[in-house]
C-alpha cells in the first residue's frame, strides 16, 4: 500500500510540473506538510520529493525547501523555423520499411506503439461480446442511429466530463477509429480542396492519412516556447493561409509532449481570431497518473464561433482489434452528423454495447488503472536499461503516452541506425519517418509500451549496445 501511495503521490507532483500548475521556481510543500496534506508516512512524503529531485524536476534548497527546476529532464527542442510543405511530407521507401517491421514476428517492433498490448484483455472482451449478445444487437431496428448509439453517447460524456467542465453528448460521434474520425473531420468541414497546417513532427498516422486523401498540407516545426510556435502559426498563415490545423497536445506522438494548458488557451484563442479550425488528436488518457490533462474542448465557448473537433479512439487502451473511436465536435456537429450518414459505414452495434457497458460498469476504469500502472513500470524498467546511453543520447523523462523521442548526435542518422538495429530483429521509428526534414534525422522514437516479457528485455538491450557501437564508429 506504501508502495502504491508513493508511485500514486509522485505521478501526482509530476503531472502539476508537467502541466504547468507548478511553475520554475513554485516551493513544494515540505515533508510534513506533504504527509498531512495526502495522508501518507514521513518516509513515503521523503521518498516522493527525493524521487522528483532525481529525475530533475525538483532541486533542494538548505534550509529553504525544494523547488520546481527552471527546466526539467523532459527538454523541449526546436526543430527548426522552415516549413515543410506537401511534397516532402514521407520518405515511402524507409515508412514502408517500418511499417513491415510491425508485421514481422521475427522482428521486436519497437518502431510500434501498441500500448493496449500491454495487457491481455482477450478474457474481459469474451465477456462483455457474451453478455451483450443477449440484448439481440443485431436485430433488426427502425432506428440506426447514426451519431452512435444514445447510451454510449451519454456514458462517453459523462466519462470525459471532469469538474470543471461538462461534454454534452449531442456533440459526440461514435466512429470506426481515429483515422476514421480524422477523414471524417477533413470531409465534414470541407477541407480536401484547401490547405492544412499539421504540427510537426506528428503521428504518423495523421501525415499517412493526410497523404492518401491528398491534403495540400504545411508542416509547422515545433518550438521549444510554445509562444514562438504560435508566432511561427501566424507568419506562416500570413504568408500563404491555411484553414485547419491538426495536432497532438496531449503525449504528442512521437515526441511525448505535453501542453501546458495555458498554451492550449493560447493556441484556442490564436485559431478563433484567424478563423483557423483546429482538429486534435487527443492521447489524454495515457497519463500515467494524477490528474487527465485537458482537451481543447475545455477552453472553448458557445461564444467562440470557428468550428473545432478532438478526435479519440479505444485501440489505444483496450485492444487494436476493438475499431471504435469518437469525435466531440465544436460547432460543427450537423455538418459531420450529415456527412457521416452519407460516407462512412456506422459501427457495429455490439462493439457499442460492448463499449457503453466497459464503462458504465466502470470496467474501463479498472482497466484503464492496470494500464497506467503497468506502462509507467515497464517506462521506469525502460529508463534503467538504457542509462548507459545517458550522456551520449537525450531521453527524456516524460509524463504520459507510449514512447520515447530519443536524441543522437547531430552528425548521427537514426536511419542509419534503423538499418543496423534491423539486422538483429530490432525495429526503431527513425524520426524522418514522420517527416522528411533534417531536423529530425538525428531522432528516433522507440516505445516502451509492449508485452513486457524477456524478448523486450533482450531487444532494449540490443538497443542500448548497438547504439553505442553507431555512435563510436
Amino acid at each position: 500500500m506504501a508502495e502504491f501511495k508513493y508511485r500514486q503521490l509522485f505521478s501526482y507532483y509530476q503531472q502539476l510540473i508537467s502541466n504547468g500548475e507548478l511553475l520554475p521556481g513554485d516551493k513544494l510543500p515540505s515533508v510534513r506538510v506533504l504527509s498531512k496534506r495526502h495522508d501518507v508516512s514521513i518516509s513515503t512524503a521523503t521518498k516522493v520529493l527525493s524521487e522528483l529531485e532525481k529525475v530533475a524536476l525538483i532541486h533542494a534548497k538548505p534550509k529553504s525547501g525544494y523547488f520546481v527546476n527552471g527546466e526539467s529532464k523532459f527538454k523541449a527542442h526546436s526543430y527548426g523555423c522552415d516549413v515543410i510543405y506537401k511534397r516532402d511530407l514521407h520518405a515511402l521507401p524507409l515508412a514502408q520499411s517500418v511499417q513491415y517491421s510491425f508485421n514481422d514476428e521475427s522482428i521486436l517492433p519497437l518502431s510500434c506503439t501498441g500500448p493496449s498490448t500491454v495487457l491481455d484483455n482477450e478474457t474481459l472482451l469474451n465477456k462483455l461480446h457474451r453478455k451483450v449478445l443477449t440484448q439481440r444487437p443485431y436485430r433488426l431496428k427502425q432506428d440506426n442511429f447514426e451519431a452512435g448509439l444514445p447510451k454510449l453517447r451519454s456514458t462517453l460524456a459523462q466519462h470525459l466530463s471532469c469538474n470543471d467542465f461538462s461534454y454534452d453528448s449531442e456533440n459526440i460521434l461514435i466512429t470506426h477509429g481515429r483515422s476514421d474520425a480524422l477523414s471524417l473531420a477533413i470531409t465534414s468541414l470541407g477541407l480536401l480542396q484547401k490547405r492544412v497546417a499539421i504540427e510537426a513532427p506528428c503521428s504518423f498516422f495523421i501525415n499517412a492519412n493526410m497523404a492518401q486523401l491528398q491534403i495540400d498540407t504545411v508542416a509547422i516545426p515545433m518550438q521549444a516556447n510554445y509562444a514562438d510556435e504560435i508566432a511561427l502559426l501566424d507568419k506562416v498563415y500570413q504568408a500563404e493561409p491555411f484553414s485547419a490545423y491538426v495536432f497532438n497536445p496531449n503525449f504528442n506522438d512521437p515526441t511525448g509532449r505535453l501542453l501546458h494548458d495555458q498554451d492550449k488557451k493560447a493556441l484556442v484563442a490564436w485559431a478563433q481570431a484567424r478563423d483557423v479550425v483546429l482538429i486534435e488528436y487527443d492521447r489524454g488518457e495515457l497519463y500515467f497518473s494524477g490528474v487527465r490533462p485537458k482537451s481543447i474542448m475545455h477552453f472553448l465557448t458557445p461564444q467562440d464561433k470557428t468550428p473545432a473537433i478532438s478526435i479519440g479512439d479505444f485501440s489505444d487502451t483496450i485492444s487494436f482489434s476493438f475499431s471504435l473511436g469518437y469525435m466531440v465536435c465544436h460547432q460543427c456537429i450537423e455538418l459531420c452528423l450529415f456527412t457521416k450518414h452519407i460516407t462512412v459505414e456506422k459501427p457495429d452495434m455490439a462493439s457499442q454495447m460492448m463499449l457503453n457497458e466497459m464503462i458504465s460498469s466502470l470496467e474501463y476504469r479498472k482497466l484503464l488503472t492496470r494500464l497506467r500502472k503497468a506502462m509507467w513500470q515497464q517506462y521506469t524498467e525502460t529508463l534503467f536499461i538504457l542509462q548507459p546511453l545517458e550522456g551520449y543520447v537525450d531521453i527524456p523523462t516524460i509524463s504520459g503516452g507510449p514512447c520515447l523521442w530519443l536524441k543522437l548526435p547531430h552528425s548521427k542518422s537514426s536511419e542509419a541506425l534503423f538499418k543496423r538495429l534491423i539486422k538483429h530483429n530490432v525495429a526503431i521509428a527513425p524520426g524522418k519517418m514522420f517527416l522528411t526534414n533534417a531536423e529530425f534525422d538525428n531522432y528516433f522514437r522507440v516505445t516502451f509500451a509492449l508485452p513486457w516479457q524477456p524478448r523486450m528485455v533482450q531487444g532494449l538491450n540490443i538497443l542500448v549496445q548497438e547504439t553505442l557501437r553507431f555512435l563510436e564508429s
